[in-house]
């Protein structure tokens, strides 16, 4: 390989790598060189995405749009918008359609409350209730970060005027981006085919053309650049075996296309990389670093225990949390505004450890999973704190096997 072929290598790792992350990149800002880039390596990037994952990567002077559809659209950010945010955002979609190049918040609302009284299997959209003109408010401002929507005036005047108009006065005018609207709905089936919100993310019909084993090895990648840790166990089993016959092709494709690290054990696989992700942890907020503390002393539950069991009863958990919630009056003094005490800690710190695929939900308790070793403390040195060589399943420092025994040989009894 040549130098000339080795940074262009490199130029296409680092398209691919912001793309993941960021699936709309405008020509702003940093984001400058890479849309020049993407527009120079735009066959070889639409071949990647296209062979790689099954997906569709749109490219233009100003803009680049990757169509990215989940394969497991369960997996949901904590931080997400809700059900009935997620509507208005796609209503607010549809009605900037009727608007002109600007808006105010007031338009929108009237126009949302003309197209939901008209669609009777819509819920109705009422301006008067607080809670519907929060919920605008905030789609409101992801469509500006999306870059939809740009407010006319400085950042933090558009941000008091928007909190007015929640509190039941006031307006705030913005910019329309008419072009990026059009682009943001991604769905293998067009909204007005689909017998309902299930059907949008039917990818057999993206799938025209592609063999079985095609279908299958873009299924396993897809979950790989876009979940935390990918367990064989979670997956259906022709992904499994797939997964199993034909590790090296995938892993070295990730690694080559994606210029970052994969590591594998036999419970599963995932991509370690603190940039290649949207969800940060750890990091400094009080509930990362609560959950931080948390993992620590779930993993020592684990070892303590013999047999080893991966099963947590409710009534341990808030004993651990107590025992986390002590230890963090040390060093802080509140979670999210509120005191420190056991419950505090639960709330906080346990679904930062379920979005990242490290514990899970079950009757009467949580079910620890195998990448929590990664965050265990080693003796005399604390929690461990993101290293960059740090094992996903915690096996290296250990004499024989892993931390955490594999789901088939644990006990999750009580």
């Amino acid at each position: 390989m040549t130098a000339r072929s080795r940074e262009a290598a490199f130029e296409r790792s680092q398209i691919i790598r912001a793309l993941l992350v960021h699936p709309l990149l405008h020509r702003r800002g940093r984001h400058i060189r890479t849309l020049d880039l993407a527009r120079r390596h735009q066959a070889e990037l639409r071949r990647w995405f296209d062979h790689h994952l099954g997906w569709r990567l749109h490219v233009e002077r100003d803009r680049l749009r990757l169509f990215k559809i989940p394969e497991a659209p369960g997996w949901r950010d904590i931080e997400a918008p809700t059900a009935r945010q997620s509507a208005l955002y796609c209503l607010l979609l549809a009605v900037l359609e009727d608007c002109g190049r600007q808006t105010v918040i007031s338009e929108l609302a009237e126009k949302l409350a003309a197209v939901t009284a008209t669609h009777t299997a819509l819920r109705r959209f009422d301006a008067t209730v607080h809670r519907e003109r929060f919920d605008l408010v905030a789609m409101v401002r992801l469509l500006c970060r999306h870059g939809v929507l740009t407010p006319t005036g400085e950042a933090g005047t558009a941000r008091e005027q928007e909190k007015e108009y929640v509190a039941g006065s006031g307006d705030a005018l913005y910019d329309v981006d008419h072009r990026t609207a059009s682009l943001m709905l991604a769905a293998p089936v067009a909204p007005a085919q689909a017998g309902g919100p299930d059907e949008l993310l039917n990818t057999l019909g993206a799938g025209q053309g592609r063999t079985a084993d095609e279908m299958t090895r873009q299924a396993l990648m897809r979950r790989l650049v876009d979940e935390p840790v990918v367990y064989l166990d979670d997956i259906p089993g022709e992904q499994r075996d797939y997964f199993l016959a034909h590790a090296d092709e995938l892993l070295a494709a990730l690694r080559l296309g994606l210029d970052t690290r994969v590591e594998v054990r036999a419970e599963g696989a995932a991509i370690i990389d603190e940039e290649l992700t949207d969800l940060e942890f750890p990091k400094t907020s009080a509930p990362s670093f609560a959950a931080l503390v948390l993992a620590d002393r779930l993993c020592s539950e684990v070892v303590s225990r013999s047999p080893r069991r991966t099963f947590v009863p409710h009534p341990r958990l808030l004993e651990l949390t107590a025992e986390v919630a002590a230890d963090l009056l040390k060093v802080i003094t509140s979670i999210n505004g509120h005191p420190i005490d056991a419950i505090r800690v639960k709330e906080a710190a346990l679904p930062i450890l379920i979005q990242l695929g490290l514990a899970e939900h079950v009757s009467g308790g949580i079910r620890i999973r195998p990448g929590l070793a990664r965050y265990r403390a080693q003796p005399g040195l604390g929690a461990r704190k993101g290293a960059e060589n740090l094992m996903l399943f915690g096996a290296h420092d250990l004499p024989s096997s892993p931390i955490l025994p594999s789901e088939d040989d644990s006990d999750d009894t009580l």
